[in-house]
């Protein structure tokens, strides 16, 4: 056996066993359409490299061309193959189209019926013998030949165009897995060359030797990269989204972002195939946690934003083959949270500060009061006997309002804050309990509804009872206690307000309607608000006063 049939027979052997052998590493790939797409390739190739060592080998003729048609029957189906794979590899779904499906298979099918039929027509191919450079069977090509064989490299073509395109979009470095994908289109040209000159080639389909090329080199070599570059994010990640998006693969290198994710985070340009945590620490570690808020850009500064990083896994069927990073740009909202949480935090130290004068002041009153009626009580009895109590009724009853007012005011000044907490609480009970609380003079409680209300129980009844101690005080008789959708009014007979003076009777240091109820209607309004409830009085009733409390959220009877 001569050297060149030696070296040919080679070349297409170990095409067929580098395909065949590779076959076991397809598994790696992820994704099962490019898994099957790559499979079939390799498997294909693998065969018509066979097909071609037998018709290499020094047998009979007839033998070289069994294995010759054989080889175009297995040779069209790896085109087939071939598109299968760029389809599945560069993220588009035309393989899974049925009528491309069927489109294909139709074709094929017309195409092997000329070829194996080719001795009855001889429409396709002629043969003969030549012994340059070894003895061998020549084919004489017919036109139907070059029909197929145009229209079985422009299809081969679409496949080039697709994978060329993904490649180009990519942010990795593919060059060397480029360089391998072109070793496939490189048989062509041998086999244009043997069309030109066939003194020193044999006219042969030379792909399996590029198949074989790619599949060793892109499968050992750069196995890596070549099963790291999944069809997904090339379909999703789109620079006209807003957001920022960030994709890793499963070990948590980078592999591609969007142009908003690199406006904001310039130190991702170039650092493809590099960890995250690499390259922006603080991203990974929002995205490893999920739902964090991080903060890009200078402090106190208009370039300072706030991001909500989230992450959402990337799979291929059941395989999850990386994440998305997306972050929302929340700097307005989290901007206004801020401010609103240092309101808040001087509100409490209001609120701590108010609570701490209150006590200041009422201890403060109250010691100078007590001191004032000790003196008092020693001057009271050095009086003679004799002498008219009028006057010592008098100031004892200053005392005694001016206790009352220091305890209305350190009242009002805890009842400003918000409550955080409500509960169910009956206000028949409460109202029951208020009148027990205050010693009325033949005041008594009417029409009371036995229904149920979210508040604070300690401040509800802190405000029936102020409002009871205003009906005593105000003179009336009763107090009738009723509700009305979200509204519960509080209606005594005692003397009306006048409508010109009803909005002073809310205002702090307004002795209105008398001296003795001059704090009272303010202490309701705050024990209110502290609800999220408003006090009012009804100007139009003219039978007495009607206190309207606004806001109040019932809740639905049971039984």
């Amino acid at each position: 056996m001569d050297a060149v049939r030696v070296a040919y027979i080679g070349g297409f052997t170990f095409a067929a066993v580098a395909c065949l052998l590779s076959l076991r590493r397809v598994s790696r790939v992820s994704d099962p359409d490019t898994q099957r797409g790559l499979r079939a390739l390799l498997g294909l190739s693998g065969l018509w490299a066979i097909t071609h060592v037998g018709r290499l080998l020094p047998i009979s003729p007839a033998g070289q061309l069994g294995f010759y048609v054989t080889g175009l029957v297995v040779g069209l189906a790896t085109i087939g193959a071939w598109l299968y794979f760029c389809s599945a590899y560069t993220g588009h779904d035309h393989h899974r189209q049925p009528w491309i499906r069927r489109a294909a298979l139709g074709l094929y099918v017309a195409i092997i019926t000329i070829k194996i039929t080719n001795p009855l027509h001889g429409l396709y191919f002629e043969t003969t013998t030549t012994t340059q450079p070894f003895p061998h069977v020549v084919i004489e090509l017919s036109t139907i030949h070059w029909i197929v064989t145009g229209l079985s490299y422009a299809l081969a073509a679409i496949g080039f165009y697709l994978l060329y395109e993904m490649l180009s979009r990519s942010k990795s470095d593919v060059r060397m897995l480029g360089a391998l994908m072109a070793t496939t289109a490189l048989p062509i040209v041998f086999y244009l060359a043997t069309l030109v000159d066939t003194g020193g080639l044999v006219t042969l389909h030379y792909e399996p030797l590029g198949v074989a090329v790619f599949a060793v080199g892109a499968l050992y070599f750069v196995d890596e990269q070549f099963t790291a570059i999944p069809r997904f994010w090339r379909a999703q990640i789109l620079d006209e989204i807003n957001e920022a998006i960030v994709v890793t693969d499963g070990a948590g290198r980078l592999r591609d972002y969007n142009r908003r994710a690199l406006e904001i985070f310039p130190e991702l340009r170039g650092r493809e195939d590099t960890p995250l945590t690499d390259v922006v620490s603080s991203l990974a570690c929002a995205a490893e946690e999920g739902g964090e808020i991080i903060t890009v850009g200078q402090p106190d500064d208009e370039t300072e934003r706030y991001l909500y990083v989230t992450k959402t896994p990337l799979t291929q069927v059941d395989v999850v083959v990386g994440q998305a990073v997306v972050c929302a740009d929340v700097t307005d909202l989290e901007r206004q949270r801020r401010q609103l949480e240092r309101k808040n935090e001087q509100l409490d130290r209001q609120n701590e500060q108010l609570d701490a004068f209150a006590d200041a002041i009422t201890h403060e009153l109250r010691n100078t009061l007590t001191i004032a009626i000790g003196y008092f009580g020693m001057i009271a009895e050095e009086r003679p006997e004799d002498s008219s109590d009028e006057a010592v009724e008098t100031v004892k009853e200053t005392h005694e309002r001016m206790e009352r007012i220091v305890s209305d005011l350190a009242r009002l000044a805890r009842r400003g804050q918000t409550i955080d907490e409500m509960e169910a609480c009956e206000l028949s009970s409460v109202a029951a309990a208020a009148f027990s609380d205050v010693d009325t003079d033949g005041l008594s409680l009417r029409n009371c509804e036995d229904i149920s209300l979210r508040a604070d129980q300690s401040l509800l009844l802190e405000l029936l009872s102020t409002v009871v101690r205003f009906a005593d005080l105000h003179g009336a008789s009763e107090l009738a206690v009723e509700s009305d959708g979200t509204i519960i009014t509080l209606t005594t007979d005692g003397e009306p307000i006048p409508a010109e003076t009803i909005e002073d009777v809310f205002a702090y240091g307004e002795a209105k309607p008398s001296a003795e109820t001059g704090m009272l209607f303010p202490t309701m309004r705050a024990i209110a608000s502290s609800h999220g409830w408003t006090v009012e009085i009804d100007p139009t009733y003219r039978d007495g006063v009607r206190i309207e409390i606004g806001g109040v959220e019932l809740l639905p009877a049971t039984g």
